[in-house]
Order: structure tokens, then C-alpha cells, then sequence
């Protein structure tokens, strides 16, 4: 996602990787404005960063420059605050303050999301150890009931499963 005030609409994997890597330093090299790019991160401890890590940086590293952020919501106000940032966040965090781009030509949407299509997108697990059972069991049903707990999940502004 970038500042709204930014031009572009899309971007391809391999120009965030260049942009993260720290190869593509302005705007303008892509079609943009001609300002120098902020590159905002999540830290590496972040699951968000481990799905950039693999899916857009193929391994390779963020470059040094980048602005490491604790958590989806810094990410949102510094590129909110800063019209020549870039960062990458959860689906739920986008708002009007900062604008989503296309990956590819694919709108990053609840559909290309389950199809599969959009191509940085992850699943949430819950894990358990061995088969819930009693108040566990209850929790987990309730949380992957299409009419209970998926719809909060849909009201948050993620995917629900369906």
C-alpha cells in the first residue's frame, strides 16, 4: 500500500522485491511521482514479514534502509503520514488513509484471496496439541462457524474461510 496522494495502481512481485531490496530508490523509475521512496517494513519477527520474506523477497533480505515497524497499524500510520511510503499489512488494516495496490494486476480482494490468485496472501491457523476437546472444541467451532465466528471475522476486514 502507498499514500493516497501516490498515482500508481499496481505493482509487479518483482518491482516491490526491487523496491525492498533497495534497487529502485524513486518513485519515477516506475511511473510514479519523482520522489524518493520510503520503504516501510514489518520487523523480523513478524508473521506478515515472514510471508514478504518468502512470496515477494524470495529469501533476500529488506534492505537496511527500510523502516522496521512493530505492528500493521505503525506500518498504516507511517505510510498514512508520508506520501512518498510504501508498506505491506494485513488486509484488515487497510483504510481510507492509505491506498491498497494491485500485485500483478490482481486486486488484493476476498476472492483473489480464496482462489488463491492474489499472490501475498497467507492462512491463520489455530493449532491445539492433539484433538480439542471440552471448552476448546466450543471455542474453535464457534470461531470457523460460517454464521458466528466467521462473520466477525468478515466484519474486521479479513477473508473469512467462507
Amino acid at each position: 500500500m502507498v499514500h493516497p496522494d501516490n498515482n500508481l495502481t499496481n505493482l509487479t512481485i518483482g518491482q516491490l522485491k526491487d523496491i525492498y531490496m533497495g534497487k529502485i530508490k524513486n518513485w519515477k523509475e516506475i511511473g510514479g511521482p519523482d520522489l524518493k521512496i520510503v520503504v516501510i517494513s514489518r520487523d523480523t519477527s513478524s508473521g506478515t514479514y515472514e510471508v514478504w520474506e518468502e512470496k515477494v523477497m524470495k529469501k533476500e533480505r529488506v534492505f537496511p534502509g527500510a523502516l522496521l515497524q512493530a505492528s500493521n497499524g505503525a506500518v498504516v500510520t507511517g505510510v498514512a503520514q508520508n506520501r512518498n511510503a510504501i508498506g505491506y499489512i494485513g488486509i484488515g488494516y487497510i483504510n481510507d488513509q492509505v491506498k491498497a495496490l494491485s500485485v500483478d494486476d490482481i486486486q488484493g480482494t476476498k476472492e483473489t484471496t480464496l482462489n488463491g490468485k492474489f499472490p501475498i496472501s497467507r492462512a491463520l491457523y489455530m493449532f491445539t496439541q492433539g484433538w480439542p476437546t471440552g471448552e476448546l472444541a466450543k471455542y474453535i467451532n464457534y470461531i470457523m462457524h460460517p454464521q458466528q465466528g466467521q462473520k466477525f471475522v468478515e466484519k474486521s476486514g479479513y477473508v473469512p474461510l467462507y
